[in-house]
């Protein structure tokens, strides 16, 4: 299953990188500064197609035209291009992420392929997590002040409002060496998997935007929680995750200082 994930993965990455060479249609999406593309929609009907050979009986869960409900049985969960704004504006920091859970929330198998830099993460439960084939792992730091951590902003921002909590980010301002906001949650997952982030926490995302990505840092020897704390499920809404040294660090600086 994993190797047609990749395959799926890297065909969609190809789709997407001759689209962004021949020009795409950028639309609105629902309220706030959210977009989709043409290149998302034709992403998506590939894997939709690719992945039903492979597990027939599984529900399809993508980012456009999702009802807003995750099945309890087996599916998929998929994000045809994280980082749409990033894709429309030409800056190279997006990616394809395709997870699989026999349901219950708990992923089985997962890929996140970034084609700009030809790079594939995936994992196995219980088999490891991967860079092109390679096994990777998280970063061993054991305390806030030597890590590099990454967060994202939320799509519904406003004059009144920034749509994010501003404590927590001021709380790790002050206390880490660095923090990158990328603009792919999946890949920022992914970065924490093989050591290059030592930790990501982001509020208001959906299924798709996490399912592989926590499957990856878990494999990759880390730890995965709800942002608002608990048990991460695909329906959290939000995450925190790890290298495990600072993982307590992490998850009680966002419980210290977010908005209740």
């Amino acid at each position: 299953m994993r190797d047609r994930i990749i395959e799926a993965a890297i065909e969609a990455g190809e789709l997407l990188l001759r689209a962004a060479s021949e020009g795409v249609r950028v639309m609105g999406k629902g309220t706030g500064h959210e977009l989709v593309t043409s290149a998302d929609l034709a992403s998506q009907d590939l894997l939709q197609n690719r992945l039903r050979s492979v597990r027939p009986d599984a529900a399809f869960v993508g980012e456009e035209g999702w009802d807003g409900r995750l099945p309890d049985g087996p599916c998929w969960i998929v994000d045809p291009l994280d980082g749409t704004t990033n894709f429309a504006h030409g800056y190279p920091a997006w990616s394809v992420s395709i997870a699989f859970s026999e349901g219950g929330g708990v992923m089985e198998a997962g890929c996140v392929h970034d084609p700009a830099r030809r790079e594939t993460f995936s994992a196995v439960r219980g088999r490891g997590a991967f860079l092109n084939g390679r096994p990777v792992s998280v970063t061993t730091v054991t305390g806030l002040s030597s890590c590099l951590l990454a967060t994202g902003f939320p799509y519904h921002r406003s004059l009144e409002s920034p749509g994010a909590d501003l404590g927590v980010l001021d709380y790790f301002l002050r206390r880490v060496q660095g923090i990158r906001r990328g603009g792919s949650a999946a890949i920022d997952l992914a970065y924490v998997a093989c050591g290059r982030l030592d930790g990501f926490w982001e509020e208001h995302l959906k299924p798709w935007d996490m399912a592989a990505g926590a499957l990856l840092v878990e494999e990759a020897g880390g730890e995965v929680s709800a942002y608002a704390g608990g048990r991460w499920t695909p329906a959290s809404g939000g995450i925190a995750a790890s290298g495990p040294r600072v993982h307590r660090d992490l998850v009680s600086g966002i419980e210290s200082s977010r908005r209740r």
